[in-house]
């Protein structure tokens, strides 16, 4: 089956959400020529290819890409590498350290507030979303303060990178991987209390592996929580009803945590992922041949109605609930627990300290499609 499927068509970026449903219900899998890969639309059908090993997350495979096998393990690599490096990241990304983080990230998110006290309008995007995960997760690979603005370039060219569906690299993550090899050496001569010194110290991860897992968990780290607090934001700016809910939760824990993982589902961060078909097989009626790409994508899955009542809406008080927001099964995303405990933070106490927030003018999207996020969101407090 084929769909005209056009992610530079008009409002597309703005709003995938009426395109997704249309591929649900005409065309659930089929193939796109603009893209190369098959598209994955359905809830049941993206959970499945996310828990079957039968769609490998190992890009080097597909035959588009004509690469040969991979050179090194990576947090894309298939079991048994990578059960390996999973390990080594979740043996230093403990849930006791990002426990312990929290007090520094309600700190950090004080901080943040008390600068935009005096200010009538702000960028939500510039002046806190983006702010507090690149200061959280660089503090925590003990990254100089000085060389972090400079990683919102090198962000920006990776989530480009990434509409390529990790075709190329990009000069983002290029640039990216030569940083974090000098702070690699920098913590081989002189060791420290951070997450780099911990990766190094962990016995079988070679020197570029541990370089490789740095660039990914410092870009992740912070570019899903942005996406997170800008999207959940601009959705309850745009949902009153929702808006005074939340408001009405405060901090409370149990339901703030519910209220988020209805952010996470109704505008998810990431909006799909790249697999690779290891052997042949049927989905949705459809034959894939070993070789072929695919995009699960994840955004039309958690608006699936079959799965969702009243999915198009926002409802903060929505349990259970069981988005695909940051993948299932084996490649469930390693940052996850660290971003909703940022976003857990910094949403409530956001509404807290300007109980008169709305849009102050059009939000901006970035023009990306894997990741889903704005690049200006404009903020009236007065």
């Amino acid at each position: 089956m084929t769909f005209a499927f056009d992610p530079g068509a008009p409002g597309f970026v703005e709003d995938p959400y009426p395109t997704y449903a249309r591929m649900r219900t005409e065309a659930p899998v089929h193939w796109s020529e603009r893209l190369g890969a098959w598209m994955v639309t359905r809830y049941e059908d993206v959970d499945h290819i996310f828990r079957d090993p039968t769609f490998s997350s190992d890009r080097t495979r597909a035959t588009k890409f004509k690469g040969g096998p991979p050179t090194m393990r990576s947090i894309q690599s298939d079991p048994p590498e990578y059960v390996e490096m999973r390990g080594a990241i979740t043996a230093t990304l403990t849930t006791s350290v990002i426990e312990a983080i929290r007090p520094r990230v309600t700190q950090l998110v004080q901080e943040l507030l008390d600068g935009l006290a005096d200010r009538d309008e702000f960028d939500l995007i510039a002046d806190f979303a983006y702010p507090l995960p690149i200061t959280v997760i660089a503090e925590l690979f003990g990254v100089p303060e000085g060389d972090r603005e400079q990683f919102q370039e090198w962000s920006s060219g990776m989530a480009r990178a990434m509409d390529r569906f990790y075709s190329q690299a990009g000069t983002g993550l290029r640039d990216m991987a030569v940083y974090c090899a000098s702070l690699a050496r920098a913590r081989q001569e002189t060791p420290g209390d951070d997450l780099i010194s911990a990766l190094l110290s962990i016995e079988g991860l070679t020197f570029q592996e541990v370089v490789s897992l740095c660039s990914t968990l410092i870009f992740a780290g912070h570019e899903t929580t942005t996406n997170l607090i800008g999207n959940g934001v601009l959705a309850l700016l745009r949902s009153p009803d929702q808006l005074a809910r939340m408001r009405a939760i405060g901090h409370d824990v149990v339901d703030v945590r519910i209220a988020i993982e209805e952010m996470l589902r109704f505008d998810s961060p990431a909006q799909m992922l790249s697999r690779v078909v290891a052997t042949d097989v049927e989905l949705g009626g459809e034959h894939l041949k070993a070789g072929d790409a695919l995009l699960a994508l994840i955004g039309a899955g958690n608006h699936d109605p079959s799965v969702f009542a009243d999915a198009e809406d926002l409802d903060v008080d929505r349990h259970p609930n069981p988005h695909l927001g940051f993948g299932v099964g084996l490649h469930y995303c390693v940052g996850a627990a660290l971003s909703r405990r940022e976003a857990q933070v910094a949403i409530p106490a956001l509404l807290e300290r300007f109980p008169r927030m709305r849009l102050a003018g059009a939000p901006r999207w970035r023009d990306t499609i894997v990741l889903r996020g704005l690049e200006s969101l404009p903020i009236s407090v007065g």
